[in-house]
């Protein structure tokens, strides 16, 4: 781990090493015990700038904890994790599968000049949790296609890239068509999940520019009572109270993690009075920011 210093917070690569930058077309996959059970089988709260993942539990199981929810995984389980989406991972002891690490401009090669273009950009930016979609569900086995990239990633026979490309795109349609296979069976929840997945992403994209809550709302064709509704629901918080969390965390990260001065870290943030920022702040953590700067690692945030 890189100490803190006036360049920023590191970017986090695999499982919280830190990485400078994604190697370009960098596609990684290997079993899912052979690195977790290095880490006691607990993968810690973590991000990736610009690399999403697949994981297929094909045995065990454990607990995931992705932007702030938690939920139960029990093989056969698939998850998708865009880039940017924070999560960790408990997994039981003898838990395996495969888990897949896509750089965000192979994706995007993957998917640039395909018909479905649309459909498979919603699919690699969508957060998805839920039953490994079957053969017979999908018309695809995910656990031979995940299989299948594990050996061709590993290997360097001619045409290998374009294999892996190719079954890349056909784990994103696996991907997309598992989402809309569990959306019949419960499309309310999914669309609220959803709704609350958007909203994040567009307070990662906007967090600096403070805007209010039902600007927000508009963004996204929904009115202040449903975007209410579907954070409550699926995150337990108000959305205001997720800006305002999401501000704090970031301040913290910048307070122990760097050396930059209180003001520049406020005008980072966007807060353009950084005596406001203090007293915002305080109001949250119980002591200003210099304060809990001094206070050092005992409430280190992820």
């Amino acid at each position: 781990m890189k100490t803190a210093s006036a360049r920023g917070i590191p970017v986090f690569g695999l499982y919280g090493e830190v990485a400078e930058a994604t190697i370009p077309d960098f596609v990684h996959a290997e079993r899912i015990g052979s690195s977790a059970s290095l880490y006691g089988w607990e993968i810690g709260v973590h991000r990736h700038g610009r690399l999403s993942q697949a994981l297929v539990v094909t045995q065990g199981g454990g607990v995931s904890r992705i932007d702030g929810r938690e939920d139960a995984i029990a093989a056969p389980w698939l998850i998708w994790i865009p880039a940017g989406v924070v999560h960790a991972f408990s997994f039981r002891p003898g838990t395996d599968g495969v888990v897949l690490s896509l750089a965000d401009d192979f994706l995007a090669a993957v998917i640039a000049g395909d018909h479905e273009a649309a459909r498979l950009r919603e699919a690699a930016d969508a957060l998805f949790g839920g039953r490994l979609g079957s053969p017979d569900e999908i018309d695809l086995d995910l656990r031979g296609l995940l299989d299948a990239l594990v050996h061709e990633v590993s290997g360097s026979l001619p045409g290998s890239v374009s294999v892996v490309s190719a079954l890349a795109k056909l784990l994103l349609v696996g991907v997309l068509r598992t989402r809309a296979a569990r959306a019949i069976t419960e499309p309310a929840a999914l669309a609220r999940a959803d709704l609350h997945r958007r909203f994040r992403r567009l307070v990662e994209a906007h967090l600096r520019e403070h805007w209010p809550v039902a600007r927000f709302a508009a963004e996204l064709g929904v009115s202040p009572d449903r975007l209410h509704a579907a954070c409550t629901e699926a995150a337990g918080r108000a959305p205001q109270v997720i800006l305002h969390d999401r501000l704090m965390l970031e301040a913290k990260r910048s307070l122990i993690y760097t050396a930059l001065p209180v003001a520049k870290i406020a005008f980072d943030l966007g807060f353009n009075d950084p005596a406001y920022f203090s007293r915002f702040f305080a109001a949250r953590a119980g002591l200003g920011p210099a304060a809990y700067r001094k206070r050092g690692h005992a409430e280190r945030p992820p």
